[in-house]
């Protein structure tokens, strides 16, 4: 288990989305919910001296409402790290720009790619596909970028990124009232195989794409959902029970975009 680090939490709402503050005291971490209809979010971690960012966001009006915020912050934007939200272009200017070598894969010729220009072709205009290019590579271990320590999980297309200095870790999706896309049994174990590190390491925050800075009560629902559903795929004869039978169980739950994905994987 880790340290739990002390930090104090302050919002400032903005005209189209909000920002969390968390101030651990020799470092800050700015989490942008951009309340867009994917409910993406970023982050912008603050030193004494620059920032460096994670992820960015998908649509002009939040990219330009970002780069407000962030100009207001008073230091340079030195270094963004990109793992699966790679559209905006070069928003961040003249930062540097960082991922894995599987993840600048998917980035400029595979999956992320794809995904993103179907995202482009469903919102249409206002929705910025436009993908930069990646600077530099991430390896699989300990990466110093812009004087931030990161600890770089490869997760093939993507990467999770922990933050020992504020004993956080960002992945692509965690959502504890969110459904998830399983896609399939091996999948399934893939997942809270991943949940149960989490659980494990004592994340005190735990960051996503698509929702607010999580907790580890969180992690726990989240694992307790992952074998709910499990329990419920090998009990359903079809998709539609299926999707019938988790509705019943998560009524008040986000995503049923992601659950009828993970009822195509289970049944197609």
């Amino acid at each position: 288990m880790k340290d739990l680090k002390t930090y104090t939490l302050s919002d400032k709402e903005l005209e189209h989305g909000f920002v969390q503050i968390y101030d651990f005291g020799t470092m800050k971490l700015h989490a942008y919910q951009t309340a867009d209809a994917m409910a993406d979010e970023c982050f912008v971690l603050e030193t004494g001296k620059n920032l460096v960012a994670i992820e960015s966001p998908a649509f002009d009006v939040n990219i330009a409402e970002w780069k407000q915020y962030i100009g207001t912050l008073g230091k340079p934007l030195t270094d963004v790290l990109i793992s699966a939200h790679p559209s905006g272009g070069k928003w961040y200017g003249d930062a540097k720009s960082h991922a894995t070598s599987g993840a600048i894969q998917a980035i400029t010729n595979g999956a992320t790619k794809a995904l993103t220009e179907q995202l482009g072709q469903a919102f249409g205009p206002g929705f910025n596909r436009e993908i930069p290019p990646i600077d530099a590579t991430l390896e699989p271990g300990a990466n110093t970028v812009g004087g931030i320590i990161f600890e770089i999980i490869d997760a093939g297309d993507s990467y999770d990124i922990e933050i020992e200095a504020i004993n956080a870790i960002y992945t692509h999706m965690l959502g504890a009232d969110t459904h998830s896309i399983l896609a399939g049994q091996d999948h399934m174990d893939a997942v809270l195989a991943s949940l149960q590190n989490m659980q494990a390491k004592g994340y005190q925050l735990i960051l996503s794409s698509h929702h607010r800075p999580e907790v580890q009560a969180d992690v726990a629902a989240k694992i307790a959902y992952v074998k709910k559903v499990r329990e419920l795929a090998a009990h359903s004869s079809g998709r539609d029970d299926f999707v019938a039978k988790v509705k019943e169980a998560y009524p008040d739950y986000a995503g049923l975009n992601y659950l009828d994905m993970t009822a195509g994987s289970l049944f197609p």
